[in-house]
């Protein structure tokens, strides 16, 4: 680590210290009055907020105070959660829940609703094509189609990369990908190199619940899919084998946008498939829901 990271660790950590410090007192300020009026509670955090925001992000303004940053802990130290891109809000319309059937979520809110992909910007996705057999990027970009239209999402091919696919993915990587969450990453492996695909297993795939740049709301993101290379392979050399990788991607990349696997074998997302190669009515209600979320403001 050269003296420019070394120091930007030891200023993040000063930082992160310096807002729990301001909490707390705060916290102990509030109790040793006896039932302050809202004005005097109310001046009191705009005291220390004001006084942590010129600490932690310089020439702040002044309706930046009241709006302190989240951190989250990449390769063991603190970072900034990344601001959100302007938006004039969704890219596409909410598809309305049309159709009944079993779902379930990876991820969700205290209240059992989904946690999802922001719908007021693209989900960027990544390539990386070592390893990938003919007709890989096909099979990729048609099985992104479907569930960004399912969900209401625009999933955005964002070129190849170099990444290799790992059990512990950084969810920011700035020397590749800059300051943003990482772009969804699809790559090609074997059992041999990543052991999630050992068995039976075709293909893996997920995303990480993040913090939003001020700390609130939570939104997926740095999804990843690891797809079978021997197993996809074979398969898209068998007659009628194209739709049914396709289907085994789109189920992958239903994981990446929040869906969990259900025990209804009707279902592209029954963890065991052998027949199914489109959504069915609950996959689609499923996906429909994950792209209702908020976006971040």
């Amino acid at each position: 680590m050269d003296v420019g990271a070394r120091r930007e660790e030891r200023r993040s950590r000063r930082v992160v210290r310096r807002m729990d410090r301001a909490a707390a007192r705060v916290e102990r300020r509030a109790r040793r009055r006896a039932r302050p009026g809202p004005l005097g509670v109310l001046l009191g955090l705009v005291s220390v907020l004001g006084v942590v925001a010129a600490v932690a992000f310089g020439g702040a303004s002044v309706t930046d105070w009241f709006r302190p940053r989240a951190y989250v802990e990449v390769d063991g130290r603190p970072v900034r959660v990344p601001e959100p891109a302007p938006t004039d809000g969704r890219l596409l319309p909410a598809v309305p829940v049309s159709t009944q059937g079993t779902y379930a979520f990876l991820h969700t809110e205290a209240d059992g609703s989904p946690i999802g992909y922001d719908p007021c910007r693209p989900v960027r996705y990544v390539v990386r094509p070592d390893g990938m057999p003919e007709g890989g990027q096909q099979l990729v970009e048609e099985a992104a189609a479907i569930v960004g239209s399912a969900a209401g999402l625009v999933l955005e091919y964002a070129g190849t990369t170099d990444e290799a696919p790992a059990v512990g993915r950084l969810l920011i990587q700035p020397e590749r990908y800059g300051d943003g969450w990482a772009p969804v990453l699809v790559a090609w492996a074997d059992e041999a190199t990543m052991p999630e695909l050992a068995g039976d297993v075709v293909g893996v795939g997920g995303s990480a619940a993040v913090p939003g740049a001020h700390g609130q709301g939570q939104w997926l993101a740095a999804g990843r899919v690891v797809l079978d290379v021997p197993d996809l392979g074979a398969m898209l050399e068998a007659p009628g084998g194209h739709e049914r990788a396709r289907a085994l991607v789109v189920h992958e990349l239903a994981h990446v946008l929040g869906l969990d696997h259900v025990d209804d074998p009707t279902e592209l997302m029954y963890p065991v498939n052998a027949t199914r190669t489109d959504l069915g009515p609950g996959d689609l209600a499923g996906l429909a829901l994950v792209g209702q979320v908020a976006c971040e403001d």
